[in-house]
């Protein structure tokens, strides 16, 4: 199986993700910044994994460009976020407003919890955090998920775990499968 994983990072989560995941399928981690040389289609199946920031998907854009250039090529995509997956309320509504329809059906979606570390962002992205602290104080006094992502982000926390890749993985590797069933 030939697989490679295109992965937007800043601060390194999605990253650690994207390297657990293609050491797992035998391929390669590239960054989205010199992805623009991969030939998608010359692969059984392209993982992409970016992290969701203020509401949009960071990388999406690649992976637009790429699933409609190669549209017969499988893809798989996996969004990095602070947000616990047990929310499910707030991760399938960002999912849903991440991966539009038409242009990002058939791409097959995971949730993955990252973390938040504040010294590693760029200048812009630490004054954004700061307003968005402002409100989530606002917030916190009346509701009780805000109140606990704001201790969270305000300490900083990994929540990567390897385990969690696990059904992104199979999932390639099906996919991968009956790509190959399909050439046969």
């Amino acid at each position: 199986m030939r697989a490679v994983v295109v992965y937007a990072s800043q601060t390194g989560f999605t990253r650690r993700y994207a390297e657990w995941i293609a050491e797992e399928l035998g391929g390669e981690a590239v960054p989205v910044e010199r992805a623009d040389g991969i030939d998608a289609g010359s692969y059984d199946v392209v993982v992409f994994g970016g992290w969701l920031h203020a509401g949009g998907l960071v990388g999406k854009k690649w992976l637009a460009r790429a699933r409609t250039a190669h549209p017969r090529t499988p893809f798989v995509a996996f969004a990095v976020g602070a947000t616990p997956p047990e929310w499910a309320d707030m991760v399938d509504e960002a999912m849903a407003r991440e991966f539009p329809s038409p242009e990002l059906d058939g791409v097959e979606r995971f949730y993955l919890r990252g973390g938040f570390a504040y010294e590693r962002l760029s200048l812009p992205n630490k004054l954004a955090m700061k307003m968005f602290f402002k409100m989530q104080e606002k917030q916190a006094a009346t509701d009780p998920r805000a109140a606990e992502m704001l201790s969270g982000m305000r300490g900083g926390f990994d929540g990567t775990d390897r385990a969690a890749i696990a059904p992104v993985v199979a999932r390639v590797r099906e996919l991968a499968a009956a790509k190959g069933a399909e050439q046969a």
